[in-house]
C-alpha cells in the first residue's frame, strides 16, 4: 500500500478531482485528504492526550457529517476511505484511525491509510470482499489482537453471551457480493463458524443502569443485535456530559452524526433490534 500511495502522490500531486480516485488497492478523493489534514491540524495541540479523550475530540470534528449508508460497498475491493459521509461503523473506524495517527510524531495521509487497513481487513490485507471483517465481533477481535483496544464488557458487569453467527451466509441475497458467488458465501461461512467458537459477553439493557458507572468517555460502545445470527446492530463513541452517559455516532434517524441527546440507557430501551451493548476500551499510546 505505502508504495502504491506514494507512487500516486508523485504522479498526481494530490491534484485530485471531487470524485474518488482509484489506484491500486486504495480509493479516496482530495476531499478526504483535505478533511485528514483539517483534523490533524485542530486535534495537534491534544496529541498528549489520553486516547480517551483524544478520540472524543477527533469524533466531535464530524458532528454534522452526513450519515449514508453502505458507503464501502463498491467494486472492485479497494481500502475506501471517505470522511465526507459515513455510517455507524465507518464513523467509529474512522475516529480511531485518525486518533491513532494524530499520536506519531509525524502524522501522514499515509500512516493513517495504513491505520485504517489494519482495522478494516483480516492482517490488514486486502484480498477481496471477504477479506474485510464484515462482522464486528471480528473487528473486535481483530484490534484486540493487535493491542489497539481490549474489550471490557465482561469487567463492565457484562454477562455471558449465547452469539450465533449466520446472517450473511443466510442472506446472501442482502449482499451484491454474495448474491451470485457461491464461493464468498463459501468463505464468509468459514468466517462465521471460526467466530461461533470464542465466547462473548454483553451489558443487557436491563442491566445497563447498574454498570453504567463503569463505562468511560471515549469507550467504543457496541450495540448488540436481537436479530438471530447477526452480532451488532449499530456503534457508537461513548460521552460523558456531566451526569449523563450519552454518546457520539452516525444516527439514522437524523442522519448525520450528532451527540446523541437522550441518555445511553433510554436511547436503547427505544430500540426493539438492539439486546444490549459490548464495551471496547481504547489502549494507550
Amino acid at each position: 500500500m505505502k508504495r502504491t500511495i506514494i507512487l500516486f502522490i508523485a504522479l498526481f500531486g494530490l491534484a485530485l478531482s471531487a470524485s474518488a480516485i482509484e489506484k491500486g488497492d486504495v480509493r479516496f478523493s482530495q476531499r478526504d485528504v483535505e478533511i485528514f489534514d483539517e483534523v490533524m491540524a485542530a486535534v495537534a495541540a491534544d496529541r498528549s492526550l489520553p486516547m480517551d479523550e483524544l478520540i472524543v475530540k477527533v469524533a466531535k470534528h464530524f458532528l454534522g457529517t452526513p450519515y449514508v449508508a453502505g458507503t464501502l460497498e463498491l467494486e472492485p475491493e479497494r481500502l475506501t476511505v471517505n470522511m465526507r459521509e459515513t455510517d455507524c461503523i465507518l464513523f467509529v473506524e474512522t475516529c480511531l484511525a485518525l486518533s491513532l495517527t494524530a499520536k506519531e510524531d509525524s502524522p501522514s495521509f499515509e500512516s493513517f491509510l495504513d491505520h485504517l487497513a489494519g482495522l478494516r481487513y483480516r492482517d490488514g490485507v486486502v484480498d477481496g470482499y471477504t477479506s474485510r471483517l464484515h462482522y464486528t465481533s471480528e473487528w473486535i477481535a481483530q484490534g484486540a489482537g493487535r493491542g489497539v483496544f481490549r474489550e471490557v464488557t465482561r469487567e463492565c458487569g457484562g454477562t455471558a453471551l449465547a452469539q450465533k453467527f449466520n446472517f450473511m451466509s443466510t442472506h446472501p441475497s442482502s449482499y451484491k457480493q454474495l448474491s451470485n458467488s457461491p464461493a464468498n458465501v463459501a468463505k464468509i461461512r468459514g468466517v462465521e463458524q471460526d467466530l461461533q467458537e470464542r465466547d462473548y459477553w454483553f451489558i443487557p439493557k436491563a442491566e445497563l443502569p447498574r454498570c453504567i458507572k463503569n463505562i468511560q468517555s471515549g469507550d467504543i460502545i457496541a450495540f448488540t443485535s436481537s436479530v438471530a445470527g447477526l452480532d451488532i446492530a449499530h456503534a457508537g463513541i461513548a460521552w460523558w456530559d456531566g451526569d449523563k452517559l450519552t454518546f457520539i455516532h452516525a444516527s439514522t434517524s437524523a442522519n448525520k452524526v450528532i451527540i446523541n441527546p437522550t441518555p445511553l440507557t433510554q436511547y436503547i430501551n427505544g430500540v426493539k433490534s438492539q439486546s444490549g451493548v459490548r464495551v471496547i476500551r481504547i489502549t494507550e499510546r
